[in-house]
């Protein structure tokens, strides 16, 4: 199953037009990630790492062109498309506790 994980409904729109549709939900939880899903979105890397644990995939939402002016606005699918708008699959990613000074 494809978990698309989103507010923006231009994300919704550009991800429909590239062949990609699923169950769209705003928020994703812990709880809530099962084994053998694909999820898209931007997710903060601990829960990315939790999707890849539980043995999913994970595809990143990137615009690298976007604009200063743009980021948190809506855009639309075609906005996207200008800002450079691509998935790009995760596949693995290595975190390690940083030893606090003094601690």
């Amino acid at each position: 199953m494809i978990v698309i994980v989103t507010r923006h409904t231009g994300a919704i729109e550009w991800l429909m037009a590239n062949g990609f549709s699923g169950e769209v939900v705003s928020h994703l939880t812990g709880d809530t990630i099962l084994p053998g899903n694909i999820y898209i979105g931007v997710l903060p890397l601990p829960m990315i790492q939790r999707i890849l644990d539980a043995g999913s995939r994970f595809y990143l939402l990137v615009m690298p062109e976007v604009s200063l002016a743009q980021r948190d606005q809506e855009m639309t699918p075609e906005e996207m498309g200008a800002a450079g708008a691509k998935l790009m699959e995760v596949k693995k990613i290595e975190m390690v506790p940083v030893k606090m000074p003094g601690g």
